[in-house]
């Protein structure tokens, strides 16, 4: 037992009890009808009412031992992709295979606590198997094992799958640090097929123009044979290519230059037409909408000396399809500059040609974005233009990475791309102060790991023209990250081409205004964020915002959450096919109106390759110290980690301390001593 406060006040606990019990004592020796023994008996009942009482005082509580066994964490994994199923074996993985799947993890709860995951698109742990999921993202899913079993180590992973990775990055370099046993599913038997493997075009592309739609064609075993594939556009045909296939394992892209007749969203299909038998005609199939527009933007960098920097800015902003950039050097001529952006990378506030070239965007109110990366222009462009300030030395520089600024009003991101950004690595910054003064900052200097108000990039609102300033040297290391991480450079082109989006736009007047986008892919979240102002161009957020989708002539009506001073809404993945939306809302009596479709891209590469890698699940396990077992040895499986004596359970000593103040039954007692102490005394007295 144990006192929250010192032993030694048991002492004067006890005698005061004594005292109490002595002077009942003495009263009852006073009574002639009372016997002496039972006024003794009395006075011990009253000393251990008393004593039981005062010892609660200290709150007492008894410490309770418990021996814990703690079963080693097993994770078991289930490729739930749709590509399980597309074999001979399809009606085995849809009813028995279920059955074995449960049955084994019961033999394996005996002695491990078994984890179960599904994985295809997504990870859902104690998911429900349907092989329904249109991805495989085997990365992820390991991703996902290591980072939510952080406090405690899972001892080992069984993954079910078929091995086929059609996204995420490659899991080879995604490892986890216990071992993993893989157990192959599917058909590993090429059978003859032709398919389309991907469909790529630019999302916008403007009106009167040209722009490539890319068709990547494979074929299994079907050497010798014609395929023609076949390009319409809104069920007409409008092109058409016909392609030899040269070898068993064959792939080819065609490019079909197609015309932007006109504008709004346009919808491309892509048809394989074949005279022979083959797998599956599921996979000959595919479309791809493109948004044609018929304005856009212009951007020109300008700078005096080639730099990394702006190769990726000019590929970034290219990419994106809705703007075009050009790179020019500073000695041109800008009479007739011809643009919505102009980005300055370096340029001396002292020189006569940059002189001119501000002159002329202040005269035609083109936006401004300038990239300093050496600590003299920087310091230069704060005495010449006085938006920011600076304290600099001008001999040392410092590493800097990023924070963002989560009030920045001008543009949003997603939670995946914030993370995104806090993984970019450090630029390098003149060491001293950059103060942004009335700037409106996205990313904030962090300087080991100390955040600081230094700024790293800010946006001016001026009365004619927006202008920014980036203060650092190694943007161009951002997009290399991007690429290393993802795979690909979309989180890096999605930063500057918000930045370049918002600089090159003209300010609206309009008072209701959405991001809703023409085209979102199959599992892409749809996001939709909202803004409303009052008459003073203020934003406002009281007023409910609506929105009705209708989809497939179902209506589906949403109320926008508060974001802020904005409105947000995650619509999550949504189903493939056209979507008309309308977004409503009332301030105070003035109804404000937004109408329009977009459109829900179709996409399936689980129908495409289908033959089981069996060779990646082979180096999977061996490389993170587990083993490969075919489907038919499952049960091998379960006897090897059954035998296995390394994976034995953890016991653990846990004390628990319960409070004596708590325990009802004592309260119990000590009523039932003053009921036995209350009938002695009206017993003998009467």
């Amino acid at each position: 037992m144990v006192f929250e406060y010192s032993y030694w006040w048991i002492f004067p606990a006890i005698a005061l009890a004594i005292a109490v019990a002595y002077f009942k004592l003495k009263k009852l020796s006073g009574l002639p009808d009372i016997p002496r023994g039972i006024s003794i008996v009395i006075s011990m009942l009253r000393f251990l009412v008393c004593l039981i009482l005062l010892l609660l005082l200290l709150n007492p509580a008894l410490s309770v031992l418990h021996r814990l066994k703690e079963k080693p964490l097993l994770i078991v994994a289930q490729d739930n992709s749709l590509s399980v199923l597309k074999n001979k074996d399809s009606l085995y993985y849809q009813n028995e295979y279920r059955a074995s799947l449960q049955e084994t993890l019961s033999n394996l709860g005996h002695k491990f606590e078994v984890v179960p995951f599904t994985f295809g698109a997504t990870v859902r742990r104690n998911g429900t198997v349907t092989f329904t999921e249109n991805r495989t993202d085997i990365a992820g899913m390991l991703e996902y094992a290591g980072r939510n079993f952080i406090t405690r180590q899972p001892e080992a992973m069984i993954m079910l799958s078929d091995g086929i990775c059609n996204a995420g990055v490659n899991p080879r370099y995604k490892l986890p640090s216990f071992p993993l046993y893989t157990v192959g599913l599917g058909d590993t038997v090429c059978y003859p097929d032709v398919y389309i493997r991907s469909v790529d075009a630019n999302k916008f592309n403007f009106l009167n123009t040209l722009f490539p739609i890319r068709v990547e064609i494979a074929a299994l075993k079907q050497k010798g044979q014609k395929v023609k594939c076949v390009l319409r556009e809104n069920g007409k045909v409008i092109a058409e290519q016909e392609v030899k296939i040269e070898q068993d394992n064959f792939l080819s892209e065609l490019t079909f230059e197609t015309e932007a007749r006109r504008k709004g969203i346009i919808r491309y299909e892509i048809a394989l037409e074949t005279g022979f038998s083959e797998r599956t005609r599921e996979n000959n199939q595919a479309e791809i909408w493109v948004h044609i527009i018929d304005n856009s933007a212009d951007v020109a960098i300008v700078a005096t000396a080639p730099h990394p920097d702006i190769a990726a800015i000019v590929n970034a902003v290219n990419v994106s399809g809705m703007y075009r950039c050009r790179e020019h050097h500073l000695n041109e001529s800008w009479d007739t500059l011809k643009a919505n952006l102009v980005i300055l990378h370096n340029p001396d506030p002292k020189d006569q040609k940059y002189q001119q070239l501000a002159q002329e965007a202040g005269k035609r109110k083109i936006a401004l974005w300038y990239i300093l990366t050496r600590k003299e222009n920087i310091a230069d462009f704060s005495r010449y233009e006085k938006l920011y300030q600076v304290n600099l030395n001008p001999e040392f520089n410092e590493y800097a990475t990023i924070q963002m600024n989560t009030s920045f009003p001008y543009f949003e991101f997603t939670d995946e791309e914030v993370a995104g950004f806090a993984g970019y690595p450090p630029l390098t910054v003149p060491f001293g102060e950059i103060n942004p003064l009335a700037g409106r900052v996205l990313f904030n200097q962090v300087i080991k790991n100390t955040p600081t108000r230094n700024g790293m990039i800010a946006f001016y609102e001026q009365a004619d023209k927006r202008v920014a300033y980036f203060w650092g040297e190694g943007l161009w290391r951002w997009r290399f990250y991007s690429y290393q991480e993802n795979g690909n450079h979309k989180l890096f082109n999605t930063l500057i081409n918000k930045i370049v989006g918002y600089l090159a736009t003209r300010k609206s007047n309009e008072r209701f205004i959405h991001d809703i986008r023409p085209v979102y892919g199959e599992m892409e979240e749809a996001i939709v964020n909202v803004e409303l102002y009052n008459d003073s161009y203020e934003l406002v957020n009281k007023p409910d915002v609506r929105l009705d989708l209708i989809h497939n002539e179902k209506k589906f009506t949403y109320s926008l959450n508060r974001n802020g001073e904005k409105y947000r809404i995650n619509l999550g993945n949504m189903p493939a096919g056209e979507y008309t939306y309308h977004l409503s809302t009332d301030l105070k009596g003035e109804i404000f109106n937004k109408k329009g479709v977009f459109y829900v891209r179709s996409h399936n590469p689980e129908v495409n390759d289908m033959v089981a890698d069996r060779q990646l699940l082979r180096e999977l396990s061996k490389n993170s110290g587990g083993r490969y077992f075919d489907s038919h040895e499952l049960e091998q499986l379960v006897r090897l980690l059954k035998d296995n004596d390394k994976l034995k359970p953890v016991y653990k000593s846990e004390t628990e301390f319960i409070s004596l103040s708590r325990i009802k039954v004592l309260g119990l007692v000590i009523l039932l001593l003053l009921c036995i102490e209350w009938f002695l005394l009206r017993y003998f007295a009467d």
